[in-house]
Parts: structure tokens; sequence; C-alpha cells
């Protein structure tokens, strides 16, 4: 049902929509919409148009029949449906309008609405005279005085209507002035007989029809009472059947109710058990990444521990031989010229002596501080070998007190600490050509940026080789080997951070699919479920059931395995893994132990928003790219210094919020000036431990104290 059905029904008035011919008397159509219409009187007027007047008004009405050629004006039917008008244009504004329209239309001269009403009655006579009562009286009705002057309006149209009354220009003196004469009586009468013997025969016709209709009709009236009563049977039957089905129901249900307390109780057993698994399963994992860590340390230090020793050996073995070969000779007195040369030689070592600890003393800058120390160590007891050479003592130096003792070292500081800044501190002075360089995680190794510009790639197994994580800083120094491509001898100096990378690791188990598919699933969401590569299945040929950690870049759907612990036992175990991977599928998702819901949640967390505004953070250690991107993302102001020259930041350190010092790549003497700095105005100072991601946490968790510290 459309909305004007629905209108109609309501009885809400339609919108009536204005034509061309309504646009010329749109004034007045839109004032006379809301007064009612003299039924009485339009009526009467219609009744005293000629035909083709009244064909007008058909034609303005939309009457079905005026638009066809019509032999003789139908006026029983144009009465009917024009009374019908007239009782629908109370609702219909449209009907309404068109009625007022035919009017208009028809007047003989041109209405002025706007005339006052007394100046128009005036003219009352000669008006008539002119152009008929009825153009009078609709110039009356029409005239804008309904709305100023209401009283005038109604006493005029009302001595209209009277006079029309009174003057029997209605339709009934109309019917007596065209009376017949008799002669005219007689002929309608035998006209009118030989009508209605028409008429009867033709209703004789209709009635055989009728009584013909009505016997078909009393014959399928039987046959359906027959068929209902059938019908009446069939519907018993089935009654019936629908209890019996209802009782049987109830059985079923009952029989289902107990089948499904038995299922969850199964399935709660099935959870139980797998839960139990997968614990035992997480628990190994994680026992054996500790194990492989562990592992790959202890490979490396037992190769750098080889390599010492053999270097040992080699020297033990010379000085041996050189030993045996200076007792084999005789002892004798030195030449005069091999003294002058010792004595030569002493002077030209204490005056190195005495330019190296000048050198120490005044830090020019000149090389390492490190290595001059050392460099000045070794001066003095090749002097002190040649004091007992020259007293006939044994010319093997003993080791000195400073070989013996050990360094100082910070509370805080580590041995492989020492180890990496010495290092670091003597690569960059002894090989000029080294270079600093990021490196960024992909889903199978990754690349490292250098700080000229140029990049290069590194496998996934030095990545696990060297425990590298997403923008962990690096120091690469070329290799150059004839006849082969440059390489690169890479040292760790900053550790990044994966939860800010682009790859997602799982753990989860290698699943066979379709043909030489294979499918790497998360252990602890079966839903998350990626394609394994295809170099990976011809490189690692893993099997059915093989547990593994595997990388995904954001928005790709293809895994690459970076370790695969493969399962030996015989096919009774591989069939018994394939029976539990899928089993992951048919149960619901499985809880996280704390540790790995801790890193998943580390790996797909968001960047956090700006929480250390208006703040200043100094770092002391390292070089300044190390650590801009993650003071950028906490919203503060980095202040920063390598720690070779800390004064230059000890106005920025006494405005800021906090200190950070990274003591595995700066001196002592930056440190401890820096920590007395930040005591006495009351700023806190941590210590990174060698990774982005420990910045990051220490900012994150005493953002408070930092937001609040030296205001």
């Amino acid at each position: 049902m459309d909305i004007k059905s629905k209108a109609r029904l309501l009885g809400m008035p339609e919108a009536a929509e204005w034509t061309k011919e309504m646009e010329a008397y749109r004034t007045v159509l839109e004032r006379e919409t809301n007064h009612p219409l003299p039924s009485d009187m339009l009526l009467s007027y219609m009744w005293a148009l000629k035909e083709k007047e009244k064909l007008a008004v058909a034609l303005s009405l939309e009457f079905p029949f005026a638009r066809r050629e019509l032999r003789k004006w139908p006026e029983m039917l144009f009465v009917k449906m024009l009374r019908t008008s007239v009782q629908q244009a109370s609702k219909n504004i449209a009907i309404k309008r068109r009625l007022l329209l035919s009017i208009l239309q028809l007047q003989p001269v041109e209405l002025d609405p706007d005339i006052p009403i007394d100046k128009l009655l005036q003219k009352e006579e000669d008006f008539i005279a002119a152009y008929g009562f009825w153009a009078f009286y609709w110039a009356c009705y029409f005239n804008s005085s309904k709305n100023s002057n209401r009283a005038n309006w109604d006493k005029a149209l009302q001595r209209l209507e009277e006079r029309f009354r009174a003057g029997g220009q209605g339709p009934q003196q109309r019917e007596q002035r065209e009376q017949p004469s008799p002669l005219q009586e007689k002929a309608e009468e035998a006209g009118s007989h030989d009508k209605l013997d028409k008429k009867l025969k033709l209703l004789e016709g209709l009635y055989r029809k009728e009584l013909a209709s009505r016997q078909r009709m009393e014959h399928e009236l039987a046959q359906k009472n027959k068929l209902l009563r059938m019908k009446s049977k069939e519907l018993a039957q089935l009654e019936d059947e629908l209890d019996r089905l209802r009782d049987h129901l109830e059985q079923t249900a009952v029989k289902a109710e107990q089948q499904e307390n038995a299922q969850r109780d199964r399935e709660q057993r099935w959870k139980q058990e797998q839960a139990g698994w997968l614990e035992e399963r997480q628990s190994f994992m994680e026992h054996m990444r500790s194990l492989n860590v562990q592992q790959s340390r202890l490979e490396k230090t037992l190769e750098s521990q080889k390599k010492e020793l053999q270097y040992l050996e080699k020297e033990k073995a010379l000085l041996r031989y050189e030993l045996e070969q200076a007792r084999k000779q005789p002892r004798t007195e030195p030449e005069p010229g091999y003294s002058d040369l010792s004595h030569k030689l002493v002077s030209h070592l204490e005056q190195e002596v005495a330019e190296l600890g000048a050198s120490v003393a005044s830090h020019d800058g000149r090389g390492s501080p490190a290595a001059a120390r050392d460099r000045l160590r070794k001066t003095l007891d090749l002097l002190d070998a040649l004091d007992r050479y020259h007293e006939g003592a044994d010319p093997s130096p003993e080791p000195s007190p400073s070989q013996t003792d050990k360094p100082l070292k910070w509370p805080h500081e580590s041995e492989s600490g020492d180890a990496s800044n010495e290092a670091v501190s003597e690569a960059g002075a002894n090989n000029p050509a080294s270079l600093y360089g990021t490196f960024y995680r992909r889903d199978h190794g990754g690349y490292i940026k250098l700080e000229n510009g140029e990049t290069f790639n590194i496998t996934e197994s030095l990545v696990r080789q060297h425990e590298l994580q997403h923008e962990a800083e690096l120091l690469c120094t070329p290799r150059h080997l004839p006849g082969r491509p440059l390489h690169y001898d890479l040292q760790l100096l900053f550790q990044g951070d994966d939860a800010y990378s682009p790859i997602r690791q799982y753990d989860g188990f290698i699943e066979m699919g379709d043909g030489p598919l294979y499918f790497c699933v998360d252990m602890n969401d079966p839903a998350n479920r990626f394609q394994l590569h295809h170099r990976d299945v011809e490189i690692q040929k893993p099997s059915h059931g093989d547990p593994c950690t595997f990388n995904v870049a954001e928005g790709s759907h293809i895994a690459r395995l970076t370790k695969l612990y493969r399962q030996q036992g015989s096919a009774e175990a591989e069939d018994e893994a394939r029976s539990r991977s899928i089993l992951l599928y048919s149960g619901e998702p499985l809880s996280l132990s704390p540790k790995r819901a801790k890193d998943k949640k580390e790996l797909s967390k968001d960047k956090r928003k700006p929480f250390l505004q208006n703040c200043v953070i100094t770092i002391v250690g390292g070089l300044r790219k190390w650590f801009e991107d993650v003071v950028r993302e906490c919203g503060a102001e980095l202040a920063h210094d390598s720690g070779d020259h800390p004064e230059r930041i000890m106005a920025d350190l006494r405005r800021s919020q906090a200190l950070f010092l990274l003591i595995t790549a700066t001196s002592h003497r930056a440190t401890w000036e820096g920590i007395d700095i930040a005591k006495s105005n009351g700023i806190p100072h941590f210590i990174i431990q060698g990774s982005k991601s420990n910045l990051r946490a220490l900012l994150w968790e005493n953002r408070d104290l930092i937001s609040g510290s030296n205001r």
C-alpha cells in the first residue's frame, strides 16, 4: 500500500498538484480551499448549463466518459458523477480545486475578487442584466471580502440564494417548463411499451441464465460438501498422528538431554587433558628455547676460548723454543757495541714514556686512552727487562702488577659490558673504516642501513646468531677478501625492540595440507593458520606435527620458519602428533601461559600516545640516533652526550626531568658527574640495560615520577 492510500484511509488530505490551468487562478484557489462549497447552489448552477459547458466541466473534473465520442449527452451519468465529486470535495483538495477552476473558467467576464462587496452590490442589477444571475452570484462568492467583512458577505450570499429560490430558477421549475404536450405523451407511451417488451425478453434470458448458474453452483456445493467431509476425516487422522509424534518428540528430547549432559562431561574432561598437554608442551618449548640460547652462548664462548688457547699454545711453544736455545748458548759478556745500542734503546724508551705520560695526563685526544695506557705499560715492562738484562738477570719479564690486577669496575657494569665498551672504542680508533648501522627486521632475516646510506641484507641465521631485534644498533667493520665480495663483521652495540617491528612471531606446529602445501598453526589460537613459504618447505623439509617458531609480516598470510624442532620417533609418534594437532580445531581457543601472554600482548600492542610532553630526557652514552625515536614517541625532548665531553650537557641536565645512563658505552667520569648533578637537583636517574625495549619500559613505568620531578 502506497503513502497516498494510507493517508486517504487515515482521513488525511492529499497534497494537490498545481496544473498549468490552475496557475492563472492560484491566488483565488488558495484562498477558497479552506472555505466550504455551496453544494445546492453549485448543483443548480451545473443544471442550468448547456451541454458544451457541461462537457467543459466534465473535462476539467476528468470524468472518464468526457474524452469519448458521444452520440447523446449522458445527462444522468453526468449528474451522478457531479454529485459524487461535490461530496468528495470536502475531503479531497484536488477535486475541490478542479470544481472551483471549472466555475472560474465558465464565467463570461473576468472577476475582480479585490473589489469591496459594498461597491459590487451597488452594481447588482446592471451586472445581472449584462451577464446573468449566476455570473453575479459567483462574483460575490469569490470576493475577498469574506475575510475582512464576513458579515456583509454572508448577508449578500443569503439574499442571493433567497432570490434564486423565489425567482423559480431551480431544477423543478425548469422541469415544469419543459413538460411535453398530451400528444407527445401518447407517442412516448407507445414507444415506452416497445421498450418494456424488449426489456422483458432481456430479463427472461437473464433469468434462464441465472437459473442454470444456480443449478450448477448447487451441484458444485454438493461436491464440495462431500470433499469437506473427506478432508475432515483426514484432518482427524492427522491430529491423531500429531499426538503420537508429540509423544515421540518428548521421549527424544529426554534422550537428547541425557546425551548432551554426557557429551558436556566428555568435553570438560577433554579440555582439562588438552590444557594439561598444552601447558606441558609450552613448558617444554620454553625449556628448549632457553637451552638453545644457552647453547649458542656456550658455543660462542667455547669458540673464543679455543682460539685463545691455540694462540697461547703457539706462544708457549715459541717461548719454550727460545728458552731452550738460550740455555744451550753459553753466557757471554755483552759486546761494547751491543751495550751502546741497548743504552740508546733505554733512553729512547724513557723519552717515549715521558711523552705517553704527558699525553695521558693532558687527555689531548690522540688515540684511545686505553690504548695509550696499554702502550705505556708495555714500554715500562720492556725497560724493566732491559735493566734486568744489564744486571745479568733472566730477560723474561715477570708479570707486573698492572697485568695481574684487574681494573676497578662500576658496580652495575658486567664483564661483557666492559669488553664491549673496550672493543667498541678500540674498533672505532683502530679501524676508521667501521660504520654504524641500524638493523631492520623482515619476516625472514633483515637488512642493515649504514650511516652513509648504504644497505645490505643479512640472513636469518645471522639474526639468531647475534640475537638481533628490530632497530638494533650495530658496528659494521668491512672485511675485504681477495676474490670474494665485501663482507662486514657485525658487533651489537645497543639492542632493539621486536615489539615495534612489522613482524609477528608465533610458536606453533607444522600441519600438512593438500598436495605440496604446508601450514604453520599458532598453538595458542588455531584460527591463526598461515601457509608456509615454498623455500622453507624445500630447504627445511618439515614433517606433519613438528613444533616450530615462525614469523608473519603484518597484512601477509605467508609464514617463514625461524626455528624447527624436529620430532624424533616412529610413525606412531607422528600419528599421535597429527591427532593432537587435529584436536586443536575441535575445541575453544586455548589459554596462554602468563609469560607467553605477556609476550603476545607486547607483540600486538600499538604505539602509545605521547605521555611525557613538556619534559626533557638526558641520556649519557652511545649515539644520539639510538634514542631519538624512543624519546620522540613519548613526546619528550632529548638531550644527549656520548660521554666524552659531559660538560656540554650539564646545563640541559639541570633542567631535565630524568637522567638515563648507558654505562656500557660511557666513561666513569661522565657517569659520576651526571649522577652528582641529578642528585643535587632531585632528578631521578636510571641505568639502561642495553636495549630500546628496556628504555621504553623505564620511561613508561616511571612516567609519573619523571613528569613530576624538577619542576
